[in-house]
């Protein structure tokens, strides 16, 4: 689907997706309207749609559903760990090029610093994750994904 769109509307879908997803309160009926007349002009099919999904949501919360569920246990574990289903998925995103081998190498060496209790850098302070941030991580992961799931449901 994403070779019948122009990159004006891949902006769109993407703005469109960022905006809902850091804020639930954007999921409007305004915006789901303009997502699927956008889905309508592109002359798009449900596989289309589905695709599109992964591709655009897949990377962003999908999978790090499956990381932090994966990093939970590997902080109780003391060792990285990587679900088949996360390794599943991770294949899947690189045949859609959706996620690449660096990609994939940089967060299996998050998980070792989370297994291994190491600080993180983020936004300029580093941390180190516990299980109350990886759960609340999960929550708005999970939220995201029940927000995603909206938008690309027509109405």
């Amino acid at each position: 689907m994403s070779k019948k769109m122009t990159d004006h509307q891949k902006d769109i879908f993407q703005a469109l997706l960022a905006r809902v997803v850091r804020d639930r309160n954007n999921l409007t009926p305004e915006t789901r309207r303009q997502f699927w007349e956008l889905v309508d002009e592109i002359g798009a099919t449900q596989k289309d749609v589905d695709t599109l999904k992964d591709l655009l949501a897949g990377p962003i919360v999908i999978y790090m559903n499956y990381f932090f569920e994966d990093a939970l246990i590997a902080l109780k574990d003391g060792k990285p760990y990587k679900s088949k289903e996360r390794a599943e998925y991770e294949q899947y995103l690189k045949s859609l090029e959706a996620m690449t081998d660096d990609r994939i190498a940089a967060n299996d060496r998050l998980m070792e610093q989370i297994a291994y209790k190491r600080p993180i850098q983020q936004g300029g302070q580093s941390a180190v994750m516990d299980e109350t941030m990886l759960q609340r991580a999960l929550v708005n992961v999970n939220l995201a994904v029940e927000t995603i799931t909206i938008l690309f449901t027509r109405p």
